[in-house]
């Protein structure tokens, strides 16, 4: 019925349709938004789309109608995707086809100016998105100009050398030296700045130039020392594109859901960071370790239901057969040194039993688990989600891992350094903490109900603004965004 009436409007229509150039504003926030999703290399008919679009020899209304219909396509598309299917950006497989619906609506805004009703239909819900857009700007016009590697031997305070220089001129470049004259803003006037460069040697690794490293270093997710080695060198030499698409890319990802819950937990993978949101404001923010490379951390939404109070480990059949069965064949006394009861069907199991079999070439087809204690793999406390990986979050003894700042350790659960702290807000309405520390000294394994379930969601965002509006990276740990097309090169 929609439709007909549509159709009967654009019949009764005498007005012709004016040109995208007639509306020069809606024109110029559609090609940033085809930009946007070109970067983040979602679809290869949209990048070729707006490369038409934009493009001296190949820009006409029509090249415009068509962008604009194919992001209406995507978008529609993107609204059908799983949570899990948008954090690893599975678009490429989008048909991308043109509704008539969306044709007439086209033709009823050309004719009636209307067009910037349409586009402004279009933007996505990005926070802060002019900020990203201001950046986006930034990196691309960076782009234009020589990027050579800055790599070379380890660089410390007081060093000197022509590549110090260069290194001051990419860290002005990357917005972490202020340019030159911004600092009146702060009071301090342009002749204070020129007294200040009189005297300042370029080549110098002096005190400014370790503020403005170990700011890159921290926006990094590096080791803040000062001292530029492998990996700060790495992200200096990241080009100025590539660094636009990983931050759209992640951008893309933060639309993890129509509506979010007022309190839910987020644990940003790449980051290693989890933060707990009640009432959409951070009451918890905590370090956590994920999945090494080869037992990853799967991207996944579930619940926590309860807390496990000292909790024994029953340990997954892959990590015995993978880590101590070739453990206990050079040290057999590792089982009863680190708290495990070996287990069958019929309960408890010798060791005199288990070590003939393993040692005769029977194998090791026996349960493990360790019981509480502080050799715990588990530690104080485990949070429950249900879920076909058994993945779930947990408290560790190994205490000294949260200094390191790769942190991609476990077998795949996740290890969370505040994990009192969660316990106790979890908890809350059951436990005061006095009770909750007297739970935790003793012995005896508890299941506790939390009151209601708190949503969890993993996800992978190695790219995002903080609240100085400079871009934060992190390395992405399982290669989500390893190979990218470059959308300035020919479709």
């Amino acid at each position: 019925m929609f439709g007909l009436w549509l159709l009967l409007c654009v019949g009764m229509s005498s007005a012709a349709a004016s040109s995208w150039q007639d509306e020069p504003e809606a024109r110029l926030q559609l090609h940033q938004q085809g930009l946007e999703l070109a970067l983040a290399d979602v679809h290869p008919k949209l990048t070729l789309w707006w490369q038409q679009a934009v493009s001296v020899d190949t820009a006409s209304d029509e090249a415009d109608d068509r962008l604009l219909l194919g992001m209406q396509a995507f978008w529609r598309y993107w609204a059908s995707l799983s949570f899990v299917d948008r954090q690893y950006l599975r678009t490429t497989g989008a048909s991308l086809s043109f509704r008539e619906q969306d044709k007439i609506e086209l033709q009823l805004a050309a004719e009636q100016q209307q067009r910037h009703v349409l586009v402004q239909g279009l933007a996505p819900g990005y926070a802060d998105h002019d900020q990203l857009q201001q950046q986006l700007a930034r990196l691309l016009a960076l782009n234009v100009q020589p990027w050579p590697v800055l790599r070379t031997g380890i660089l410390r305070p007081g060093d000197r050398g022509e590549v110090i220089a260069r290194v001051r001129e990419r860290l002005g470049l990357l917005g972490d030296i202020p340019v030159a004259g911004a600092s009146s803003l702060s009071g301090v006037d342009d002749t204070t700045d020129a007294l200040a460069d009189a005297f300042h040697d370029p080549q110098g690794y002096d005190a400014a130039l370790v503020k403005a490293v170990r700011g890159f270093q921290q926006r990094h997710g590096l080791q803040v020392d000062g001292v530029i080695g492998p990996q700060t060198f790495a992200w200096l030499d990241v080009a100025p594109l590539q660094r636009a698409q990983l931050l759209m890319r992640s951008m893309l990802r933060t639309l993890i859901g129509d509506k979010l819950p007022s309190s839910y937990l987020l644990v940003n993978i790449p980051e290693y960071r989890l933060r707990l949101y009640q009432d959409q404001v951070i009451v918890l923010e905590s370090d956590v370790i994920v999945g090494k490379d080869e037992r990853k951390t799967p991207i996944m939404t579930s619940n926590i239901t309860n807390v496990v109070i000292n909790p024994p480990w029953n340990v997954p059949r892959s990590i015995i057969e993978r880590d101590i069965v070739p453990k206990l064949y050079r040290d057999p006394g590792y089982i009863a040194r680190e708290g495990f009861d070996v287990l069958d069907s019929a309960g408890p199991v010798s060791r005199a039993e288990w070590q003939a079999r393993l040692y005769n070439g029977g194998g090791f087809p026996y349960r493990l688990r360790q019981r509480p204690g502080a050799r715990n793999a588990l530690g104080s406390y485990k949070f429950h989600m249900p879920n076909d990986d058994a993945i779930y979050l947990h408290d560790t003894p190994g205490r000294s891992l949260f200094s390191r700042d790769s942190r991609a350790l476990s077998s795949g659960c996740v290890r969370v350094e505040g994990a009192e702290q969660l316990a106790s807000w979890l908890l809350s309405d059951k436990l005061s903490p006095e009770r909750l520390a007297a739970l935790k000294a003793s012995p005896k394994t508890r299941w506790l109900r939390v009151a209601q379930p708190l949503p969890v969601f993993m996800v992978y965002w190695p790219g995002w603004l903080g609240p100085d509006g400079l871009p934060r990276f992190r390395n992405d740990i399982y290669d989500f965004d390893r190979i990218l097309h470059n959308p300035f090169t020919a479709g």
